[in-house]
This record gives structure tokens, C-alpha cells and sequence, in this order.
């Protein structure tokens, strides 16, 4: 078997997220042995790995020498976990290292030096790039962006996601320098987002961010993840969801009469645009499709990424530099937002939209 098409043994570290880089590697057969799990022994981690058939190691020290890759889906020093030092041991072991985000730049800079050190691979995965919605996104922005100029960009984001929300927008531009932030802070009931204004990429940016947290359930209770639109000289690009549509609208653009007059009537081409077209799938996914299929896609498509890395032996300079960039960018950020205000969970179930459909045919 050529070193093209072996299989990398792989374990998975973290058992929370981690269950969605398992499903992610079980789509991979061909590419991927998954070898094992490493977590602390929680019941949830100890069945995770039993239904897999695999064993549970507690420790990098516990791992077999021939483990190639580890998927650290740990939570890293800036959000209170041990991803950071966790990555740095397993490099050290030898083992190449996807990790997913975020980071502190300065902790993202001791695991690209330990990886360096190592001569072993290291990228850090800001996952949501990679769900199909916001592929298609970015896909179509730098369509757009190879022959029309940017105009502005209006986002809208939970703070659990703002760090691959600039990463996404600085994707779709192709850069993310200069940039600079203001935040506007409003005195009393000013609802439940911080407003921030500056630039992104050079291109004018307004930001709305629900920097809110519920401290007894902090990864629930958000009221979006992504929505991003990006204006443009030849109209506008929107991604209305992170699971939903991508959506163009050309500009309008009225002609005019010799005599100077507005020809509502003109066959001009651009008239003839609909103001609206669908990019990608009408149909959107359920939200236990979402964890079914999409999210284990997208972690598919970066670890065939990190597997070229691995079988190249060429390291993802560029993009390792990119991502220290984009740790730099939402450090800054945070720090002008400051610490998440405490939001309780009384936000009831999710509305079905059957409900609202009802409602409008009785009334």
C-alpha cells in the first residue's frame, strides 16, 4: 500500500464535541482508523468509546507509539480548559494535531512552535467554514469579489461563535488586515446585542453581537449563530443562517431617458435580473440533520485537509499564519466587548414554524 492511500490512525480527545469529529472520521473509512478516545472517564466518554469499539486512554502517556493524528476537541486556556497544553504533549509524543478552536494567539503560537519542533503537522479548525451553507457563502463572496469591489459588510452573531464568524468574513474577502473596532454602548434596557462598527479587510464592517451567556447552560440559549451579508458594487451576497440560505441580490440600477427622465419600461439587461436567486439548496436541514450529517461533513473536509498535510509532510504555513491573525483580531474584539452579561434560560421551546403558518390561516 503506497503512503498516498493508507489509512491514519486517529483518536479523538473530548468526548462533548468530540462526538461530532467521531462521526466525522466514520465518514472517512478509506482515510481514517479510528484507534481510540482520550477523555478524563466520564460515563458519557467511557460509552462513547465502548460503542465504537475502541479504548479509552486518560492520558497522552497511555497512547500507542503508531497513533498519527489526534483530534484535540478540548476546550484551551482562554475559555478555562488544558486543549492548549493537552496539544503541546501529544506533538511532543510525535503525533500530528487538529485542534479545534479558539485559542489565545499566544497559545496558538507555543503549539505552532511545539509542532515545529516536533516536524509534525498542526492546524487549529474554526469548524463552521467548513458547514456546506457557509462554504457556498464564502465560495460565492470571492466569486463576487474577482470582479466587483466590496461595499460593507453587516453581521450578526451569538458571542459562542464570534471567533469563526471573523474568520468566515475575513475568508469570504481574502484578508482580514487592517481592521479596527468601536464599540457602542447604549445605557439601560438596550436588548440583548452589542452594537460594533469599524473594518474588516479595509471594508466597512457593522457587527451586532449577543454577548450574553447563561451560566448554568452556556452553550444553549443563543438567538442566532451566523448571519452575515456582504454588499457589493454588483449587489449583495447574504447568508441569512449558519444551517440556512445563501442568497444574491443583484443591485438595482435604473436607466434613464435622453431626456434624463426614469424609464420604468427600459428592456435594459439588468432589468431583467430577478431580484432574488437562491445559491445552493432550497430545501434547509433539520437541526438533527444538522448533527446527523452536516456537522460530521464538515469535519470531514477538514480532516482530509490535515490528512494532505500529514501525507505531503508540507506544512499549512499560510493558513497557520491566517488563523494567528484571526486569534489577534478576536482578542481584540473581545476585549472592547468585555466580559458576556449573565442571561437566564427562559427563553421557552423552539417555535415550529407549522405554528405560525396555522395562525396565519385562521387569522
Amino acid at each position: 500500500m503506497s503512503d498516498t492511500d493508507r489509512r491514519i490512525k486517529t483518536v479523538v480527545c473530548g468526548a462533548t464535541f468530540g462526538q461530532a469529529y467521531l462521526a466525522g472520521i466514520e465518514q472517512l473509512p478509506e482515510s481514517f482508523e479510528l484507534t481510540g478516545m482520550l477523555a478524563r472517564g466520564s460515563a458519557h466518554a467511557q460509552d462513547c468509546a465502548r460503542r465504537r469499539g475502541v479504548p479509552l486512554y486518560r492520558s497522552v502517556d497511555e497512547l500507542p507509539a503508531d497513533i498519527e493524528l489526534a483530534c484535540v476537541v478540548v476546550r484551551a486556556g482562554i475559555v478555562g480548559g488544558a486543549g492548549g497544553e493537552l496539544t503541546q504533549a501529544l506533538l511532543a509524543r510525535g503525533v500530528h494535531v487538529l485542534q479545534e478552536h479558539p485559542l489565545h494567539a499566544e497559545e496558538l503560537a507555543a503549539c505552532l512552535h511545539a509542532a515545529k519542533r516536533a516536524g509534525r503537522q498542526y492546524r487549529l479548525n474554526s469548524f463552521y467554514p467548513d458547514v456546506e451553507p457557509v462554504a457556498n457563502f464564502i465560495a460565492a463572496a470571492r466569486r463576487a469579489l474577482a470582479v466587483r469591489r466590496p461595499c460593507y459588510v453587516d453581521a450578526a452573531c451569538s458571542v459562542h461563535v464570534l471567533y469563526p464568524l471573523l474568520d468566515i468574513i475575513g475568508r469570504a474577502l481574502g484578508r482580514l488586515r487592517p481592521w479596527s473596532f468601536q464599540v457602542h454602548r447604549v445605557d439601560g434596557a438596550a436588548g440583548p446585542f452589542t452594537c460594533v462598527s469599524g473594518q474588516l479587510g479595509g471594508v466597512p464592517l457593522t457587527l451586532r453581537v449577543q454577548n450574553q451567556l447563561d451560566p448554568r447552560d452556556p452553550d444553549n440559549h443563543t438567538l442566532l449563530l451566523h448571519r452575515i451579508e456582504l454588499g457589493t458594487t454588483g449587489g449583495t451576497l447574504r447568508l441569512d443562517d449558519t444551517h440556512g440560505h445563501v442568497i444574491w441580490h443583484p443591485r438595482m440600477h435604473l436607466e434613464r431617458r435622453g431626456d434624463g427622465v426614469l424609464d420604468l419600461s427600459s428592456d435594459a439587461p439588468s432589468l431583467a435580473l430577478p431580484t432574488a436567486t437562491l445559491l445552493g439548496r432550497a430545501e434547509t436541514a433539520s437541526y438533527a440533520d444538522v448533527f446527523r450529517r452536516v456537522w460530521p461533513d464538515a469535519i470531514a473536509r477538514a480532516l482530509l485537509r490535515m490528512r494532505d498535510n500529514i501525507v505531503s509532510g508540507i506544512a499549512p504555513t499560510a493558513d497557520n499564519q491566517y488563523a494567528l491573525s484571526c486569534c489577534q483580531v478576536w482578542q481584540q474584539l473581545g476585549a472592547l466587548l468585555g466580559p458576556s452579561s449573565p442571561m437566564s434560560s427562559g427563553l421557552g421551546e423552539p417555535l415550529a414554524a407549522g405554528q405560525l403558518m396555522a395562525a396565519e390561516v385562521g387569522a
